[in-house]
């Protein structure tokens, strides 16, 4: 079922993404989201790992650090996630391009910082990329040493252009004769061979 934060109104429709389905198993594929924060004089960007579930982000980071400090001052925060998927290419300057994935999320913090609640957000955290299990708790030194962020998503929108789907130039105007030139596969949990989910390896 699409959520209701899935607001996909933007200029080139016929890129909107709107298979939620899809692009829920694309979100909790990727591993690397980029975070823009409320900073002065410029917005203050980072990157981070991160784990999305039950319509939220869930990210951490250290309890010094200057992300920490920015989001304790404004909860609020954009969260973007993209995936390059090939270079387009034709005789025309205006038709060279790329396939993509792309969303973005609009979000509000809230922030975590107790122990045991450090420790219960960064296990479910951790399911994406220990979904064997098998590891040993999380230590009290190590949860008291980070800051904890449930981001619950207010909106998102969606975006993708891949040739496959019919999306080859802007409305109106004739299929370019494009010629695909697909990048290697990225990082993904997906791109991990089993034996990096052994529950056996510890023990």
């Amino acid at each position: 079922m699409t959520p209701s934060f899935l607001k996909n109104s933007m200029r080139r429709m016929d890129l909107a993404w709107n298979d939620w389905s899809a692009i829920n198993a694309f979100l909790k594929d990727q591993l690397i989201c980029r975070i823009a924060l409320q900073d002065e004089p410029f917005p203050y960007v980072v990157a981070q790992s991160f784990t999305y579930r039950d319509d939220a982000f869930l990210i951490h980071c250290s309890r010094y650090g200057k992300m920490a400090g920015l989001l304790k001052d404004d909860r609020h925060l954009t969260i973007e996630v993209d995936k390059p998927v090939a270079l387009l290419k034709a005789p025309k300057g205006q038709n060279t391009s790329l396939e993509y994935y792309s969303v973005i999320a609009r979000c509000i913090a809230t922030v975590i910082e107790s122990t045991d609640g450090v420790r219960e957000h960064q296990e479910k955290a951790l399911e994406k990329f220990r979904p064997e299990q098998g590891y040993e708790p999380i230590e009290d030194a190590a949860a008291n040493q980070i800051v904890a962020f449930n981001c619950k998503v207010v909106e998102m929108s969606a975006k993708k252009r891949i040739l496959a789907d019919g999306q080859y130039s802007p409305p109106g105007q004739p299929k370019a004769p494009y010629v695909r030139f697909p990048f290697p596969a990225g990082a993904a949990i997906s791109s991990l061979g089993a034996d990096a989910f052994d529950p056996h390896r510890f023990k």
